[in-house]
């Protein structure tokens, strides 16, 4: 018997060893008679004949790589490391250092960005053998930090807290640096402050009011003007007064700029500025001006910041997804013929980019702006699934409320909200979505979600979310009621401007040639104003001269942080 386990075992090994290193596909002998483009084909129709041909997925990796096609030689690579074999992944050792190097250069594109994801990515190039810089790994961990800590469950706070503070230890001492020391079990009160100002500035805005309220609580006036400062505009949030619902703090409290976040202080909060617009990249010659704003849309609103508004350098840029050879306005361009055209446009526009992730998520705002909710999940879910962030998880919500799917929108927007650090931006953004697709129930429980975590700066977005389902579901009486809480916020709406509302007004009366001129001269001093550009562009006659300034302007717009106002750019052009 111990014999024949022995044979048993030998033949076995010997299998194993058989198809642990399976003979090559000869590439360069492929390639050289049927060319990249068929050899490619051929060797991609072998392996969705034959899903578990190792050899064919090997080969269609190598060749990927060599054709500039990062993702799709990952994703070859993912397939057999995941079919494994008796003893192991059945591929050579150039296979496994190439999948190394390919996701190293992910995980460095995603630590770009500020995706938490980029940890994992660097850890695992390293198992491969291929190992990040200690630089980097810190780099990552500290973000990874911070993934954390914009959290609402307490426990992934804490294990936030814990990972920066071992940082705080060995990093170099620098301005944000030395504010991780709050992070420690044994902070004192200074720290405790100058890591919640801290917070605040990446997002983090629940653990910034808590550490911000220790340092408050710790201390008595005079305090330090700055930390005041930074407790009372993260305590405007936590705890909302514009309502009457929270008694704003002690008048001895209510010192220096940010008091104005409450009521009663004589005073209005100060606008955020708002950010200059991106520059507008090169057309290529042919494209319509639609294409391009809905790339430049896509582009701008592929990755959301903790503000839930677009930031224009997330996303992924020319030399991460190859835009040279397949580009955002390409796709575009290609739904306007057949969207399945754009399909296949855009599955070689995953193909060349390091971070498919991010490219899928480029292609999922781009199909929001082109008004196809369909696709626009199909890419957000592709996105998802190969890096779960949070801004991608909101616009795989917004665009399962677009399409109608309401249920699965509120649990991908609860999943959003959780990390994004500020929920009532997402939950706000999601009642919208549900709204503009006529799910007014489902679209007034993600308002009253909002409104119940919203700041003094959401809540007017909030409560105009609220009113819109209230009254689609007929309770008049509910919004009139919102409608007057809304009245007691400073202004906050882009039509609140007196002089552009009169200016629209006075053309939707009566379009003459008087008040086109009257809408020109108001657009010159309101170079963000959407609604007076488009209804220019539809009143002036095709050989206006002001027409090609108005389409110019339209596209600048469409890469605007605000998504509302650039998707309203894009839908102008359309």
């Amino acid at each position: 018997m111990p014999a024949v386990r022995a044979l048993l075992a030998a033949v076995l090994f010997v299998a194993a060893c058989g198809v642990r290193a399976p003979a090559p596909v000869d590439v360069a002998a492929l390639v050289a008679k049927r060319g990249p483009v068929e050899a490619r084909r051929d060797l991609a129709m072998r392996v969705v004949a034959h899903p578990r041909d190792v050899q064919a997925r090997l080969a269609l990796a190598a060749l990927a790589d060599q054709l500039g096609r990062p993702s799709e030689a990952i994703e070859q690579l993912d397939a057999v490391e995941k079919l494994g074999g008796p003893i192991g992944v059945r591929w050579h050792d150039e296979d496994r250092a190439r999948l190394g190097r390919l996701v190293l250069a992910r995980g460095r594109a995603r630590l770009a960005r500020g995706a938490p994801t980029a940890l994992a990515d660097l850890e695992r190039a390293g198992k491969l053998g291929v190992r990040a810089s200690e630089a980097e790994l810190t780099s990552a961990r500290v973000v990874f930090a911070q993934g954390l800590l914009r959290h609402i469950d307490p426990d992934l706070r804490a294990k936030g807290r814990a990972l920066l503070s071992v940082q705080a230890k060995t990093a170099r001492v620098g301005a944000d640096e030395a504010a991780w020391a709050g992070a420690k079990d044994d902070a004192g009160p200074a720290e405790h402050g100058a890591f919640g100002a801290w917070l605040w500035t990446i997002g983090a805005r629940r653990e910034a009011y808590e550490q911000l309220a220790r340092w408050h609580d710790a201390t008595k006036p005079p305090r330090d003007e700055a930390l005041q400062g930074a407790y009372l505009r993260a305590l405007a949030w936590w705890k909302p007064s514009w309502l009457g619902e929270v008694p704003p703090p002690p008048a001895e409290d209510l010192v220096g700029p940010e008091r104005c976040w409450f009521p009663g202080t004589e005073c209005t909060p100060p606008r955020a500025e708002e950010e200059p617009l991106p520059p507008v990249a090169p057309a290529a010659p042919g494209t319509s001006p639609y294409a391009t704003a809905v790339a430049r849309y896509a582009a701008s609103h592929a990755v959301l910041g903790s503000d839930g508004q677009g930031i224009a350098s997330a996303a992924p840029d020319a030399s991460s997804v190859g835009m040279s050879r397949v580009t955002l306005a390409d796709v575009a361009a290609a739904y306007a013929r057949d969207p399945a055209i754009a399909e296949r446009v855009a599955r070689d526009f995953v193909a060349i980019s390091i971070d498919g992730a991010a490219a899928q998520a480029s292609l999922g705002a781009l199909f929001d702006a082109l008004g196809d909710p369909g696709r626009a999940r199909a890419a957000w879910s592709a996105a998802v699934d190969g890096s779960p962030e949070p801004s991608f998880q909101r616009g795989l919500a917004e665009a399962m409320a677009r399409g109608g799917d309401a249920p699965a929108a509120l649990v991908m927007g609860t999943a959003s909200a959780a990390a994004s650090g500020d929920p009532a931006v997402v939950w706000t953004a999601v009642a919208n979505a549900l709204n503009d697709s006529g799910h007014h129930v489902e679209a007034l429980t993600a308002s009253r979600s909002a409104l119940d975590l919203a700041g003094p700066d959401t809540l007017p977005s909030a409560l105009d979310a609220a009113v819109t389902a209230s009254r689609g579901l007929g309770r008049n009486a509910q919004a009139g009621a919102m409608l007057v809480q809304r009245a007691q916020l400073a202004p906050r709406k882009r039509t609140d401007n007196a002089e552009v509302k009169d200016a629209l007004d006075a053309h939707k009366a009566s379009s003459t040639a008087s008040t086109a001129a009257r809408l020109w001269v108001v657009s010159r001093t309101h170079p963000r104003e959407v609604e007076i550009r488009a209804a220019l562009l539809a009143a002036l006659e095709a050989d206006d001269a002001r027409r090609p300034v108005l389409v110019m302007e339209l596209v600048e717009l469409a890469g605007d942080p605000d998504p509302e106002r650039a998707l309203a750019a894009v839908a102008a052009l359309r």
